[in-house]
């Protein structure tokens, strides 16, 4: 495993979760508060130089809808949110199945996020049928439109006017676009009468390239947010589900041999699935400082980072145990992982090395805003609370509290 940073773990750090303006705790005397001081200095040793932790506030910035499934897509710079409408949707409508269902009742909206005044506020509506996609950039967000003939499209639509622009428009099932770092464009697509995809990619100077299943089927292309390398699954019809890396830059580029790790045996379309589920392609963000995958491993139940490009072509490594998505955090060199009992900050290189940041499960986004440069999803009922984040620099010793 390459290493990435070294970390040990101070003792007792946890993210503080407060709202400003609302700190509701009892005075307390200044004799008292010295005395808590002095405890907690003789409780916590000092931090070496090279020692790192994560800290955090957060606050609330309002509720959206939640199907209880499709996740938001958010802006890169933290302005814009989109989100899926209506009753849940099948999984055979998400893979884009033969004789899947129209979801003839599934919209999408798109809601303002106002990091000054802490709030967010609908903005507009785009009729169905529409399934939010699972990428976007400062342009905009990517959907597809299941149509009454069986073909699918995928469009893009921008985030101040709701403009769509529909990029892939023929008469093939064509799902799971995902946006390149330079403007390119990759999916998968099949023919109304076939049962599996091909792969399809479209470079910056709009020629495109098809790859055949060749004994099996793609499924599920993400393009790197760091180069033009691009994350794939393959399901070959043995049932083993793999991950393959790309080099996308060229047309001739492709035909090399990709890099390849095989993820499970007795795979299905709905493990591959959930390996991307939670874990979109937001370009336009600050870039992981190494190529890596994060996905999420359906027989190992959580998250792993694969780096395609480790000359030692090591395996993927896990996060958390029972971890559900993960992403970088850009303030360190470590990952902020959601896992089924809460929200952590982790040290790559040690799994049990770790700084809890949230006491409940919380879906973490990064942005380019300076105000709010993460965000959080966390379930409430049928809606989603909609948290803004921002780190604080952890220090080395407890301050004393003012007299």
């Amino acid at each position: 495993m390459m290493r990435r940073t070294s970390l040990l773990l101070l003792g007792g750090t946890v993210a503080a979760i407060l709202a400003p303006g609302c700190d509701s705790r009892p005075t307390m005397r200044p004799e008292t508060a010295k005395a808590i001081y002095e405890i907690a200095r003789a409780n916590n040793k000092p931090a070496r130089a090279n020692e790192v932790a994560f800290a955090a506030m957060d606050w609330s910035l309002g509720n959206v809808p939640f199907n209880g499934s499709t996740l938001p897509l958010t802006s890169p710079n933290g302005k814009w949110l989109a989100i899926e409408t209506g009753p849940l949707v099948s999984p055979a409508t998400l893979l884009a199945q033969p004789d899947s269902e129209v979801p003839e009742f599934t919209g999408i909206e798109i809601w303002t996020i106002d990091a000054i005044a802490g709030r967010l506020d609908p903005y507009l509506k785009l009729p169905p049928p529409l399934l939010l996609g699972s990428s976007a950039d400062a342009e905009g967000f990517l959907v597809e439109a299941p149509r009454l003939d069986g073909s699918r499209w995928i469009g893009k639509i921008a985030w101040d006017s709701g403009a769509l622009e529909w990029l892939v428009k023929d008469d093939n099932v064509n799902a799971f676009g995902t946006l390149g770092p330079n403007g390119e464009l990759a999916w998968c697509s099949r023919g109304k009468q076939d049962t599996q995809f091909s792969l399809v990619i479209r470079f910056a100077d709009d020629s495109e390239m098809g790859i055949s299943p060749r004994g099996g089927e793609w499924l599920l292309p993400a393009w790197s947010t760091r180069s033009s390398r691009l994350s794939v699954f393959f399901l070959a019809d043995s049932g083993v589900l793999s991950i393959m890396s790309l080099d996308a830059r060229t047309p001739e580029l492709l035909q090399d041999s990709p890099r390849r790790f095989d993820i499970m045996p007795g795979g299905r379309r709905t493990d591959a699935l959930q390996a991307r589920r939670g874990q979109p392609v937001i370009q336009g963000l600050q870039p992981p400082l190494i190529e890596e995958v994060i996905f999420y491993h359906p027989s190992q139940r959580s998250v792993y980072v694969w780096l395609p490009m480790n000359i030692r072509k090591d395996p993927p490594f896990g996060l958390s145990e029972s971890s559900t998505t993960a992403i970088n955090d850009p303030s360190s060199k470590g990952y902020l992982v959601s896992t089924v009992r809460d929200l952590r900050w982790q040290d790559p290189d040690n799994p049990l090395a770790f700084v809890r940041v949230r006491y409940d499960t919380a879906i973490p986004r990064s942005t380019t805003s300076p105000r709010i440069p993460y965000l959080m999803f966390v379930q409430d009922m049928d809606e989603l609370e909609v948290r803004a984040m921002v780190p604080q620099a952890p220090s080395s010793t407890p301050q004393a509290p003012a007299s």
